[in-house]
């Protein structure tokens, strides 16, 4: 194997990845690496997303959950996991999928129009997994407050997963205000943690958080 090579005694030994052109490991190249891999024969060819605002487990979760891959009773029972019933384990009366627990709902409805509101949107954002948690109902706003926007649609669908979870395991579970409180605090702690050059009143955050940041 080793025969054909022509070895250079003057230079001096270094790692090359063989993976990029010039050899070199860079994040940027790693990533579309695995963003193609991920995405091999896969039909939905979801793309992970980002958001610098929140944590990695949310990103990861909103990644796993616009991919259709959290376990939810249709996809466990698919997995031949004995359960007693494949129904909602909030509402009770539709088969549980992951457009069904974290956005139609009864339950995950109001939490969306609760947080609609509070942001001064008239509609919930999207119908559709694929469509939502990407900041998409956010017209009129700057760069920097869809992006804050996106991390509540995003601590939104965390949270409502954590209720259900909650239900699930504990048998307990939030009314609507308590979830919306709930999403105010966590979201108002990620952002005015990791928001940079800029601060976010809490007072403020409550009653127009559109305007924190202009």
């Amino acid at each position: 194997m080793i025969s054909g090579f022509v070895f250079n005694n003057s230079g001096v030994d270094e790692w090359r990845w063989t993976l990029a052109p010039n050899g070199k490991l860079t994040t940027k190249k790693l990533h579309s690496i695995i963003e193609e891999k991920i995405n091999e024969g896969n039909s939905l060819h979801i793309e992970t997303h980002r958001n610098p605002l929140v944590s990695k487990k949310i990103e990861i979760f909103i990644w796993r959950a616009r991919l259709r891959r959290l376990a939810v009773r249709v996809e466990l029972d698919k997995r031949g996991v004995n359960l007693h019933s494949v129904l909602c384990p909030i509402c009770n009366d539709v088969v549980e999928s992951v457009e069904h627990s974290l956005i139609l709902c009864k339950f995950a409805m109001e939490v969306w129009e609760r947080v609609c509101k509070w942001w001064g949107f008239a509609n919930v954002v999207s119908l559709s997994i694929s469509e939502a948690f990407l900041g998409k109902s956010s017209q009129h706003l700057s760069p920097l407050q869809i992006l804050i926007w996106q991390a509540v649609e995003w601590s939104t669908g965390y949270l409502i997963w954590k209720n259900r979870n909650q239900k699930v395991f504990k048998d307990k579970s939030w009314s609507g205000p308590m979830a919306l409180n709930e999403i105010q605090v966590i979201s108002f702690e990620w952002i005015s943690r990791r928001i940079k050059g800029k601060s976010i009143d809490w007072l403020t955050w409550l009653s127009n958080p559109k305007s924190c940041v202009l």
